[in-house]
C-alpha cells in the first residue's frame, strides 16, 4: 500500500530501507513519512537489528561514496583494510540524528529469535526480517513500513511502501 495513505494515529515498524533512502535522499515519501513520525503523527518502532542494518550499510555507502573501496567489493575490501573503518565517522552521525527521532527501540529477545524460526519457515523470510517480525508480532503492530515487497507474504501485516523509489 501507498506510505502516503498510512492514517495519522498509525503504530508500525519501520524497516530499515526507509531510512536508507531518506538518507541517500532516494525518496522523497520517505523523508515526508520520517517527517510524520517527528510530528508525532505516527507511533514509529524499530528494533535493534533494524539500527545495525542501517548502521552497516550506511558505513559501506559512505566508505564507497568517499572512494575508499569499489562497490563491488565494499565489504571485503573493509575486512582486509580495518583502518579504513576506523576512518570513517558520517554514518554514525547521520544514524544518531535519526535517533533524535521520537522511534520505540525494541530490544531483541530470545523469545524473538525463537519464534523468528516459524516466521521464516511459514513465510519465506530472511533472518532479519523474520525478527523483526516476530519483534512487531509480540508488540501487536501490523503495519510495516517498508520498501521490501517479501512482507507482502505475511497475511496478518500491511506492507505500507514509498512509489518514488
Amino acid at each position: 500500500m501507498d506510505i502516503k495513505l498510512l492514517t495519522a494515529g498509525a503504530r508500525c515498524l519501520v524497516d530499515a530501507n526507509i531510512f536508507i533512502y531518506h538518507l541517500g535522499m532516494k525518496a522523497g515519501e520517505c523523508t515526508d513519512f520520517l517527517d510524520r513520525v517527528a510530528r508525532q503523527e505516527i507511533e514509529a518502532h524499530i528494533t535493534t537489528t533494524i539500527i545495525a542494518e542501517v548502521l552497516h550499510r550506511q558505513m559501506l555507502i559512505e566508505a564507497v561514496t568517499k572512494g575508499l573501496v569499489t562497490p563491488g567489493k565494499a565489504l571485503n575490501k573493509l575486512k582486509d583494510n580495518p583502518a579504513i573503518i576506523n576512518s570513517l565517522t558520517d554514518y554514525i552521525t547521520e544514524v544518531e540524528k535519526l535517533l533524535r527521532l521520537p522511534l520505540n527501540v525494541v530490544e531483541v529477545t530470545a523469545a524473538d529469535i525463537a519464534r523468528s524460526h516459524s516466521l521464516r519457515q511459514t513465510h519465506g523470510l530472511f533472518v532479519n526480517d523474520s525478527i523483526n517480525l516476530a519483534c512487531a508480532d509480540r508488540l501487536g503492530l501490523t503495519d510495516i513500513v517498508t520498501h521490501d515487497t517479501d512482507f507482502q507474504r505475511v497475511p496478518h501485516i500491511a506492507s505500507w511502501e514509498p512509489t518514488d523509489v
